[in-house]
C-alpha cells in the first residue's frame, strides 16, 4: 500500500486540513488491509482529508474507515468520469519554490 499527501492549499475549505491519497494492490493481504485502516484512521484523527479510488479494494475499505471517521472522502474515479487530467506517475514533475 501506498499513502501519499496532496498539497490542498489551494482547495476548499473542507480540504485545508490536508488531503491523504491511498493505494493499494488489486487483491490485497490482511496486513495491508489493517496497514490500511490504521494509516486513514490515524491522519483521520488530525483532519486529513483521504483520498482514493472506492473501485479497487484498498480505495473501498479507505472510504469506509474515512466514512466512519467522518471526514472528507475524494473518489480518484470521480476525477476521469468528469473530464479532469489523469496524472501518472512518469508524467508528474516536482514543483520547485524558493524559500525566503
Amino acid at each position: 500500500m501506498r499513502v501519499f499527501a496532496i498539497d490542498t492549499r489551494n482547495m476548499g475549505p473542507e480540504l485545508r486540513g490536508g488531503l491523504v491519497g491511498v493505494v493499494g494492490s488489486t487483491s490485497p493481504s490482511a496486513e495491508e488491509k489493517r496497514e490500511c485502516v490504521e494509516t486513514v484512521s490515524r491522519y483521520a484523527v488530525d483532519g486529513w482529508a483521504i483520498a482514493a479510488d472506492p473501485r479497487t479494494p484498498i480505495g473501498r475499505l479507505a472510504a469506509l474507515t474515512a466514512e466512519t471517521a467522518c471526514v472528507p472522502f475524494v473518489a480518484f474515479n470521480r476525477v476521469s468520469q468528469r473530464g479532469g487530467p489523469v496524472v501518472g506517475p512518469s508524467t508528474v514533475q516536482a514543483a520547485t519554490r524558493e524559500l525566503s
